[in-house]
């Protein structure tokens, strides 16, 4: 009696689960074929009626009357995206932004304030592109409230700051509301506006570690940096952090100038071999004596990469073959690979 009772309800419980999979099963089929549907509504909308969106967005004519079904109101979006991204005129951009904001304003309210996060990044990067100032207070308060989501939804609510709200964005960057690594850091450098670089510029030593170093890193990237950067950079030579140091020198590398040699002389025997392969990269176009006097003792570096780099660079200086072939021929036990065959 019992092994039939087991058995009974061991049955009852395939049956509940087999019950539970075939809803979960034809749940997909529906939200696939609904999808597919919506999808080829949105498709078609565009094709009926792209004559009329392009001489409204592009000739300024007079729109006609458009119903605003929700499929409609998605094709109108893609089409604006398409058009402002594409065409990149202010005057698109701006028919745009006016028509979402008379007319489009509950649908993408509705997206923000939706429980999918795919909807809410996706109404994010609207906000950036057709520039939906009508947002921009719902995602303040957001901001404000801690409802930040996920890394990724976090970093596009900031752009949208930095562009709408300095002080909020500034006081999320000294304070993160979740952990920002490099890359994070450098995502939002690279999409804000040049003034923010300035503002870190002046304000370094104000900065948390963190942002210090994303900041020094992100500048190594940045080819519009103007010469009140250089300053910036070889002040933080001295700097007691061995980060910021390689930071800087990176940075200064990639700038490409420095004020004067003698301010690197204490890289030629520094502790850390990644500064002296830095400072071997930088004196590449120093052409000051001393220059050559620096590298030719780092020619001597126990570290390979540091004679290599020391090699390569005189081979970018005047005589700098010349003087690689005596130190080649004078010492003896430089390694092969800083020898010139390898260093061209």
């Amino acid at each position: 009696m019992e092994i039939e009772e087991i058995l009974k309800g061991i049955l009852i419980i395939c049956s509940v689960m087999l019950f539970i999979l075939l809803c979960i099963y034809f749940y997909a089929i529906y939200r696939k074929n609904r999808k597919k549907h919506s999808f080829n509504k949105i498709n078609n909308y565009i094709q009926q009626n792209e004559r009329d969106w392009y001489n409204y967005l592009v000739l300024n004519k007079p729109l006609r009357n458009h119903s605003t079904t929700k499929n409609e109101l998605a094709a109108i979006d893609a089409i604006f995206v398409s058009y402002v991204t594409t065409m990149n005129k202010e005057e698109i951009l701006e028919r745009a932004s006016t028509y979402a904001s008379l007319n489009m304003k509950n649908y993408y309210v509705e997206q923000l304030n939706s429980r999918d996060e795919t909807v809410r990044l996706h109404v994010l990067q609207r906000t950036l592109i057709l520039e939906l100032d009508f947002l921009v207070p719902l995602i303040e308060r957001r901001l404000k409230d801690n409802r930040i989501g996920s890394i990724e939804e976090y970093l596009l609510m900031l752009q949208v700051a930095a562009k709408y709200n300095r002080n909020l964005f500034l006081a999320h960057m000294y304070k993160p509301r979740l952990t920002f690594y490099d890359s994070e850091y450098h995502l939002l450098l690279s999409n804000i506006e040049n003034s923010y670089c300035d503002y870190f510029k002046d304000h370094f030593e104000e900065l948390p570690i963190q942002l210090k170093l994303a900041f020094l890193e992100f500048s190594c990237l940045n080819m519009n940096m103007n010469p009140s950067y250089l300053s910036l950079f070889e002040q933080l030579l001295t700097s007691e952090c061995p980060g910021i140091r390689l930071r800087a020198l990176r940075a200064i590398s990639s700038y490409g100038k420095i004020s004067h040699v003698k301010h690197y002389e204490v890289f030629v025997h520094s502790a850390l071999w990644e500064e002296r392969l830095l400072l071997a990269e930088i004196l590449r176009f120093v052409k000051e004596d001393d220059s050559y006097t620096y590298l030719k003792v780092l020619l001597l570096d126990p570290n390979s990469h540091v004679r290599k780099q020391a090699a390569l660079s005189l081979m970018d200086l005047p005589d700098g073959q010349v003087i690689l072939q005596q130190v080649s021929d004078s010492e003896e036990h430089i390694s092969p690979a800083t020898s010139v065959e390898e260093s061209r």
